[in-house]
């Protein structure tokens, strides 16, 4: 092979160990063919880096390119072009990440290539162009078979590479003739005792997603040990390699694994003892920096952010890893001020971004579909300015979001040795040494091995840091009337607060999971509602007695609050029997004197505190509803009955709000979440509350999401945003969970949404590199259970928001609301009609009580599912009809009959459950109401329709008693709709027929009244609704 004479700068080279001989011997002799070489294997096996070593020992410009899906044809191709003219060598890594259809025409490219080559030929014809080429050049392909997001090469590509299996190399000859070159006495010894504990430790340690001890890991040791020989040359090399082995592999265990891997290390080096390391001014500045930014120093939180300063010194790309809560956030926060602090005049600047919530062209630039045009993304354009700035500022790109494969296998070479940026147009940006790649997430379950073993790692538990320290921060911040009484506080938090918390995990049930400390916040959130009036004012005595109330207040609305009925009542019980325990004086029974039961006020008391004080008591929420009176003129879908659930949901709600909190109503469909949130933010808000509505559905995007919120704010000054001045937008967003999982489970407008709560704003899509920070808004979500269409989202954005649950009513709420409406619809009727109204409430909640218990859904009847929609249809039903027509008690009954059996008996499928109903309801007459069937059910079927007088202007909602007659009006209607359309519909309407148009119809005349209309092929349901209508 003729020596290149390319001049490639004075860098390492690789140890050559058997495997990468035979890997040498495979390429050469490839080229020799004038074939390409493809070496295969899984991550951190040195196919890329032995293909570059190879270029340079002939001296020969090798570029590594990282491909990816968005590659097309055009972009392979002027890559080609390049090669053929220069001479040089390409390494594709990652190749069978393209999409199969680019690949099979770069395989006819390649080899109009290689033909050439083999031709022997100056000059060849590439894609119409005539071209100079040069015999040096070579393609080579390195690949990870069957990761996730990979594709099977096609044959035509295969044959015009030689395949080249790189298995693990010898970890003991690299370690061993590498620390040799770092000037270590003693390396046979040591690189066995390294290579020995990463082997124990993937035997021994537990198997967790973000664990790698592959050939990486060793190197990155091997590195560590060579900075510490060239710091301390007199130092004990025993002690240099197991500091070396401690500061890379630490961080990124579990508490349970570390006392694994203490374990193996003090058998690996017996003698040694662990001595503590002194970080002198980068522990004091670490220290001194965590109040400044509102954190308290916890010694686990500090040894983690000094922990993630070891691993930037030995990665320049690194993960934070850890569940939410864990302090990966402020862990960076605080080391990057602290460092900004140390090296006076040296910023470190951190530029934070959701790769979710934006698209991958979005992220690294993309062509136009149309015009192949190119734009730039936000992460190249942010990439660009930190390469083009002359000082020498540290620049950490936090990448804020869930990892995956289909965005971070872009940055393979930028977190390999390469570091470089490979963009889809074929621009490679070289990253400069001042630059690191961070990125947070909560867990790795979906990244493939070859990003795990490019990362450090450094992995954070919410064990770590424990509630106090939330608390304690918090303390810090109360208003000046508070601090007389903060030790009173501590005292509370102390005795009620942990234990609350570990009674609710282990005793309760949760609509949606939370996270401790978000629990902690929501209690926090409420004190801070409580105390905000106090900033201003001078206050006396009085507050000291109202700290114990608020502060029970707030624990039963947040740590109780997320929580279902029967959870609710467990939690009351708990915490009156902790109470009397802990001698504190217990408000409710100061109240009661007997008259109430406790459990009603434990849960749903309330505290006043009025400005001219006679003395604030706990009252039940009733006493703050307006008397409710209904109005005839109101639609049904307007009335909204205040009960102790929708009281107490829309005053909490307002207290949030009010205070700039985010809320989370959740709670099982039907239960009146939308209903109440949009009164209250519609009606029951001060003049300068904004409201904003947005439903998510299964298809929403975040860029659907990001245009709609941008859309109502106006800009304020250069890169804030806000509603108009004096204004405060509230966001009220229904079924925050419908959004669709991406293939590796991400919801894009959720991570959207999570970038403001963190970060309080989102980047410029316009103006590419600009970010947008959002003023003066608040969210408030409501969503049902995860489950059926509704996705599991993630704890990162629900730990900022403070959880309402709205579970299934009680049975008072029930009444209360259901008897109001009968009752004002029955006030014209004669009083031995009105005196039904109880029972008809009354036998209709038992029925939908029996029912949702009775009939489940199953796979056959998967639509057996009924909530409180259905029970406030059988009143609308009733409604419908004009209370004068009703003349007896007969005819009352007679009604509820038929509508009952429209709601619940029309969903049923079989023949059986349908009879069931019918004698439920059959019973229910003969028993409770002391009726004969026969006098209130005549005729069977029993029908009530609104056509009986087809020319009159109001169609009147009545009995139909003449079936002969309803057939003859519905013919004469068929033969009008055959004479206006010209597809023609020839019914034969017997009497089944005749009853689905009456139900269609029934469904049609009310206001939001839909149908979903199940039935086998030809069952007519097309027809018959086409007739109804």
């Amino acid at each position: 092979f003729p020596y290149g004479y390319e001049y490639l700068g004075n860098t390492g080279r690789l140890v050559i160990t058997p495997l990468t001989d035979r890997c040498y011997l495979t390429l050469t002799g490839a080229l020799h063919l004038k074939f390409g070489g493809a070496p295969a294997g899984p991550a951190g096996t040195g196919k890329t880096e032995t293909t570059k070593d190879l270029g340079k020992a002939l001296a020969i410009q090798t570029v590594v390119f990282n491909c990816s899906d968005q590659l097309d044809f055009m972009a392979m191709g002027k890559f080609f072009k390049g090669l053929a003219s220069s001479g040089a060598w390409a390494c594709f890594d990652e190749f069978n990440r393209i999409d199969i259809e680019v690949l099979s025409v770069v395989a006819q490219q390649i080899a109009t290539i290689q033909n050439a080559q083999a031709a022997r030929m100056d000059r060849f014809m590439f894609e119409g162009v005539e071209i100079a080429l040069k015999a040096s050049c070579a393609v080579f392909i390195t690949m990870n078979p069957g990761y996730a997001g990979r594709t099977e090469l096609p044959d035509n590509l295969k044959a015009l590479f030689r395949p080249v299996a790189m298995m693990v190399p010898d970890y003991a000859m690299i370690a061993e003739i590498s620390l040799y070159s770092f000037g270590f006495n003693n390396a046979k010894h040591l690189s066995k005792k390294i290579v020995s504990t990463f082997k124990l430790s993937s035997e021994q340690l537990s198997s967790q997603d973000h664990y790698d001890f592959g050939m990486r890991a060793v190197k990155t040791v091997i590195s560590a040990a060579g900075n510490l020989k060239r710091e301390h040359p007199d130092m004990d090399e025993e002690v240099i390699c197991l500091r070396a082995i401690r500061d890379v592999n630490v961080p990124k265990f579990l508490l349970d694994d570390l006392k694994l891997f203490r374990g193996i290390v003090s058998d690996l080096f017996p003698k040694i003892k662990e001595e503590a390391i002194d970080y002198g001014a980068l522990m004091d500045s670490i220290v001194d920096s965590c109040p400044k930014l509102g954190v308290q120093a916890v010694d686990g939180f500090v040894t983690k952010c000094i922990q993630l300063y070891e691993t930037t010194v030995v990665r320049h790309g690194l993960m934070l890893v850890g569940p939410t809560c864990s302090g990966k956030t402020k862990c960076y926060n605080v080391l990057a001020k602290a460092l900004t602090h140390l090296f006076w005049g040296l910023y470190t600047r951190t530029d934070v971004l959701n790769p979710k919530s934006i698209t991958m062209g979005q992220l690294y630039g993309e062509f136009d579909a149309m015009t192949h045009e190119w734009t730039d993304g936000i992460l190249s354009t942010l990439i660009r300015q930190g390469c083009s700035a002359t000082d020498q500022d540290k620049r950490w790109y936090m990448f804020d979001g869930p990892v995956d494969a289909v965005w971070i296998e872009n940055m393979n070479t930028v977190l390999d040795d390469n570091k470089k940026l490979c963009l889809s147009s074929g621009e490679i940006i070289k990253l400069t040494a001042h630059m690191t790649m961070m990125f947070e997430v909560a867990d790795l379950a979906v990244a493939s091995p070859a990003t795990v073993s490019r990362c450090g790692m450094v992995y954070l538990e919410p064990g770590y840091i424990g509630l106090a320290p939330f608390v304690y921060c918090w303390m810090k911040r109360v208003p000046d009337a508070i601090l007389p009484f903060v030790d009173q506080l501590n005292e509370l938090f102390n005795k009620f607060l942990e234990p609350s918390v570990k009674f609710i995990r282990k005793n309760t049930k949760e609509i949606v999971e939370s996270v401790n400390a978000n629990l902690t916040f929501s209690l926090l959130n409420f004190l801070d509602c409580f105390f905000a009036p106090l900033i201003p004012k001078e206050v006396g005595k009085l507050v000291g007695e109202l700290i114990e109330p608020w502060f029970f207040f707030a624990l039963i609305w947040s740590v109780g609050g997320t929580v279902d009925n029967d959870g609710r009542l467990k939690f009351s019980n708990y915490l009156r029997e902790k109470m009397k325990e802990e001698n504190v004086r217990n408000f409710f029974i100061d109240l009661l004197n007997g008259e109430v039961p406790q459990a009603y006020f434990t849960r749903f008391g309330y505290f006043f505190f009025s400005s001219p004080p006679p003395k604030p008591t706990w009252r039940s929420w009733m006493e703050s509803a307006p008397s409710f009176e209904i109005n005839p003129t109101t639609a049904y879908a307007d009335i909204i009955v205040p009960t102790i659930d929708t009281v107490r949901t829309s005053l909490l709600v307002e207290m949030l709000i009010m205070h700039k909190k985010q809320i989370l109503t959740i709670g099982p469909t039907g239960t009146g979440k939308t209903v109440v949130l949009m009164d209250k933010l519609l009606k029951g808000m001060p003049p300068e509350y904004v409201p904003n509505f947005l439903m998510f559905s299964a298809k929403t995007s975040a860029n659907q999401t990001q245009d709609l919120i941008d859309g109502k704010l106006d800009k304020r000054r250069k890169g804030v945003f806000a509603p108009p001045l004096g204004k405060y937008a509230v966001f009220f967003i229904d079924d925050l969970n419908m959004p669709s999982l991406e293939t590796y489970g991400a919801q894009p407008p959720i991570e959207l949404l999570r970038q403001w709560m963190d970060h309080s704003g989102w980047y410029d899509r316009k103006a590419i590199g600009l970010f947008r920070t959002l003023v003066d808004i608040s969210f408030v979500f409501a969503m049902g259970p995860p489950g059926g269409g509704r996705n599991p989202i993630t704890a990162r954005l629900l730990r900022h928001c403070n959880y309402l649950c709205c579970n299934e009513m009680e049975l008072e709420s029930k009444s209360r609301i259901f008897s109001t409406i009968v009752s004002g619809w029955l006030s014209p009727a004669p009083e031995d009609i009105r005196d039904l109204c109880k029972g008809l409430v009354s036998s209709t909640i038992e029925l939908y009580d029996l029912i949702t218990t009775q009939l489940l859904p199953t796979p056959a009847k998967s639509h057996y599912t009924f909530n409180l929609r259905d029970l406030s249809k059988v009143f609308q039903g009733m409604l419908m009809m004009e209370v004068t027509k009703i003349d007896s008690k007969e005819m009352l009954l007679r009604l509820w009959f038929h509508e009952s059996c429209r709601v619940f008996q029309d969903r049923l499928v079989s023949k059986e459950d349908r009879d069931w109903f019918s004698n439920l309801l059959e019973t229910k007459i003969t028993n409770e109401f002391k009726l004969d069937i026969e006098s209130v059910l005549p005729t069977r079927p029993v029908l009530f329709g609104d056509f009986l007088n087809p020319n009159s202007d109001v169609k009147l909602y009545n009995y139909v008693e003449d079936h002969e007659k309803m057939i003859t009006i519905m013919e004469e209607a068929l033969e009008d709709y055959n004479q206006v359309n010209t597809a023609q519909m020839k019914l034969v309407l017997f009497l089944d027929a005749v009853q689905h148009v009456c139900r269609i119809s029934r469904v049609i005349r009310q206001p939001l009244g839909n149908a979903l209309l199940l039935g086998v092929g030809g069952s007519g349901r097309q027809s018959l609704s086409r007739l109804a209508t």
